[in-house]
């Protein structure tokens, strides 16, 4: 019996070691603000969407403290009520607008709202520049943001950030992965609509269930569980990039890095890219016109593509040619036509961008922890990019 007894004490002791263990990693973990949550919830109209108030470290990419603002953008806060002598722009996009890969202030949209102040036609008016941007967003749901969060905020003027190198997947139902959570622009019979069936999937079901939402939010509110997850996905995703030190070997091939995906600019070629274009074209045109229902200018920005902007030329030209591409901006081209014909302002960053980076030899792609010309804009390509769009910008107005 005492035996017995001695070895539930010993249980017990061994249980609130763990737990006083537990309890001071949890505390520590706070204190020094590591956290690594997630920063993604499911969305009845776009699929998915930013977590108000979620904060914590990305890494996987850069290194940036990312807060979500109650409202659940990745940006600070903004009243919906626009202040008196305002000028707001709102800002749609994917990944490169929503940014976590660097930190607030070194966003293009940040620079856009400290250097607008400066353009003559202003007149000292307060310049607001509002991020709605979500990670692996395409124009439909860019679409939907613009019609169910955008126009309560009485923008002055709609900027649309345009990344060709996945949205014209993005937005085809037939390029995109079948597990894609996204709403589609389907068009029969000459027709239109909007296609919600994701909202079907078990998936989805699952995510929205009262289950899963307790689940991800212990795992959301505990540092410790969020490490952990962490050092999870981390050895899941430890073959995405190679070290730096690998991409200086010679047999390193920068080109599987680069997202090169030559079906992109050989127009007419393929019916489902030529479909996915045309899907991609109409849901422009719907922005720019829901823009100005709503009363706001409207402007399209083709972002660069690491392939196009790769401060090698001669490299740059030759997988190009291997992937039998004629015009490197055919792409941005594309859009620049469609505004022509719609009469919208389209600026395009791609040549612009691949002059600076030839000239000063510069990778406006890619950070130390990843592979350098690769993935994202850094804080060079945030930077210019802000730079060309305050011009346009000043130039519109």
């Amino acid at each position: 019996m005492f035996r017995f007894k001695q070895f539930g004490l010993n249980i017990l002791l061994g249980l609130c070691g763990i737990v006083f263990a537990l309890g001071i990693s949890e505390i520590g973990l706070r204190i020094t603000r590591i956290s690594y949550p997630s920063f993604y919830q499911v969305d009845k109209h776009r699929g998915h969407a930013l977590i108000p108030g979620v904060s914590g470290w990305w890494i996987q990419e850069g290194k940036a403290w990312v807060k979500v603002n109650k409202d659940g953008l990745r940006d600070k806060h903004y009243t919906k009520d626009k202040p008196k002598n305002t000028f707001r722009i709102a800002i749609l996009g994917d990944s490169f607008a929503e940014a976590i890969q660097v930190n607030l202030e070194e966003t293009f949209w940040s620079f856009i709202e400290q250097e607008l102040r400066n353009c003559p036609s202003i007149n000292n008016q307060t310049v607001e520049s509002i991020n709605f941007g979500v990670g692996d967003y395409g124009t439909a749901q860019e679409l939907m943001t613009l019609k169910h969060r955008v126009k309560y905020y009485s923008p002055d003027m709609v900027i649309l950030a345009i990344f060709t190198g996945n949205d014209i997947v993005n937005n085809s139902k037939l390029l995109s992965p079948d597990d894609r959570f996204s709403p589609f622009l389907i068009e029969q019979e000459g027709k239109f609509f909007m296609d919600f069936s994701f909202k079907k999937t078990k998936t989805y079901q699952w995510r929205s269930s009262l289950t899963r939402k307790v689940i991800f939010s212990i795992v959301n509110n505990f540092y410790l569980l969020q490490m952990i997850n962490k050092a999870r996905m981390t050895f899941k995703n430890q073959h995405n990039f190679l070290s730096q030190e690998t991409s200086n070997s010679k047999d390193f091939n920068i080109i599987k890095y680069l997202d090169l995906v030559p079906k992109l600019y050989l127009n007419n070629e393929d019916k489902d890219w030529e479909k996915a274009w045309d899907i991609t074209e109409e849901l422009v045109k719907m922005i720019r016109h829901e823009s100005e229902a709503i009363k706001a200018k409207f402007l399209a920005v083709t972002l660069s593509n690491p392939a196009q902007v790769y401060p090698d030329k001669s490299l740059r030209d030759k997988y190009f040619k291997q992937g039998r591409v004629v015009d490197q901006f055919s792409p941005d081209k594309r859009i620049k036509t469609l505004g022509a014909k719609e009469e919208f302002n389209v600026l395009n960053l791609a040549p612009e961008f691949q002059s600076y980076a030839d000239k000063n030899n510069q990778f406006l792609h890619g950070f130390e922890n990843t592979v350098l010309g690769s993935g994202h804009w850094n804080q060079l390509g945030h930077k210019l990019a802000g730079k060309l769009i305050t011009e346009k910008v000043c130039k519109m107005l």
